[in-house]
């Protein structure tokens, strides 16, 4: 049997999905050579953690001949969102009595998938990112600036320097003295979204865990601050080896940018928060409005020293806390004896919270802390209050 005659490969009908999409799998096996393969087992391996099989099976046992082709399929349906390794392949082969057999696995037959949010989410960010929305709920408050731009500001004498073509000459005639209009423009600011993606974010739920809120969050925030013509970055952050940057832009493409980029990032590795703001500051140091979305499950001390390092620049910074024991335990059916001790946990980690909350109150930095029902909610209504009072611009 010279299974080196075997070819198998997968075939993906496509490599980017949303939660709630479904995987067409194709698994074609050639037989190159001059032999028949009599009982032939092939099975393409997936994690049941992050996808369940809807249709077909994931291995066939058939026969080749010579020169041949077999296919099969089947269907998956994705659970997390994530990039995960769908793979690999693996093949059995057995003689015509079942005596001798041979396994092996089929070199560079993983393939990575890229699972978004439910497209359910997506749709409803859409919508309650858009202009209308916005109106209706909050009121479609810019910040403007003197300048340029094209609606009428007000009127002044003229100075050394004004453009000619601002002149008012009516008015110049009726006072006697040379009068410029003034126009305000509106005032574009840059939106960053900096993601605690530390191994503490993955409690609660696997679908609901602090970190897919917090991605969700992120994605509203991306849009409604995009489609006010600001420009948004995303910096997700644990530790030295977890610090990923997405510099700012703009535009309806940049959304799907900026979807793009969560969608590969999952929650590992210790929060070292010091680190990550010092490395922030020294890839990004515009005048911006930060939203820092953070389960704040690090030292009190190291906390204000990372926020610290922040205030040089003249950032306005906003920190959304998803508390723990509200994404945790509150859809669990617990015994007695567990409540009290969760009651007990949600104690000492409201007392953690209250302490930076005191430290960063003198560095005017509000900490938000959120639940699940609330969290996207205060999300909005922050950056809305912090455009309306014109911070960070």
């Amino acid at each position: 049997m010279n299974v080196e005659e075997l070819r198998v490969h997968r075939e993906l009908e496509k490599e980017k999905v949303f939660k709630d999409d479904f995987v067409h799998v194709k698994v074609v096996i050639e037989n190159i050579g001059r032999s028949s393969f009599d009982y032939l087992e092939i099975r393409d391996n997936f994690n049941p953690q992050l996808f369940r099989l809807i249709l077909g099976e994931n291995f066939i046992s058939t026969r080749i001949g010579p020169k041949a082709t077999v296919r099969f399929s089947y269907v998956l349906e994705p659970k997390v969102r994530g990039e995960y390794a769908l793979g690999p392949l693996s093949i059995i082969v057995k003689d015509r009595l079942g005596f001798n057999s041979l396994e092996r696995i089929v070199p560079n037959s993983v393939t990575d998938i890229l699972v978004y949010p439910p497209y359910e989410d997506i749709k409803r960010i859409e919508i309650l990112g858009s202009k209308r929305s916005l109106q209706l709920n909050y009121g479609l408050q810019r910040s403007k600036q003197k300048g340029l731009g094209s609606e009428f500001y007000g009127m002044r004498k003229y100075a050394f320097g004004d453009q000619f073509r601002l002149i008012d000459w009516k008015a110049s005639a009726r006072t006697q003295t040379l009068i410029v209009k003034e126009f305000e423009s509106e005032r574009d600011i840059s939106v960053m979204i900096l993601v605690d993606s530390s191994s503490s974010m993955a409690g609660g739920a696997i679908e609901n865990t602090k970190f897919e809120f917090a991605i969700r969050a992120c994605m509203l925030l991306t849009k409604v601050a995009l489609t006010r013509r600001d420009s948004v970055g995303v910096f997700t952050f644990s530790d030295k080896k977890n610090l990923k940057f997405l510099k700012p832009g703009s535009g309806e493409d940049h959304f799907y940018q900026v979807l793009d980029f969560v969608a590969r990032v999952k929650p590992e590795g210790k929060c070292r928060i010091v680190e990550a703001i010092g490395y922030f500051t020294r890839r990004f140091q515009k005048r911006s409005l930060i939203f820092i979305i953070s389960d704040l499950e690090a030292d009190d001390k190291e906390v204000t020293q990372a926020i610290k390092k922040l205030i040089p620049f003249n950032h306005t910074v906003i920190i959304i806390n998803p508390f723990s024991p509200w994404f945790e335990i509150h859809e669990m059916d617990l015994s007695s004896t567990d409540k009290a001790l969760a009651e007990a946990i949600s104690e000492e980690m409201m007392e953690h919270i209250l302490k930076i909350k005191q430290e960063l109150r003198n560095l005017r930095v509000n900490i938000i802390t959120v639940a699940p029902d609330n969290m996207m909610g205060e999300v909005l209504n922050n950056y809305m209050e912090a455009k309306k009072k014109g911070r960070a611009y």
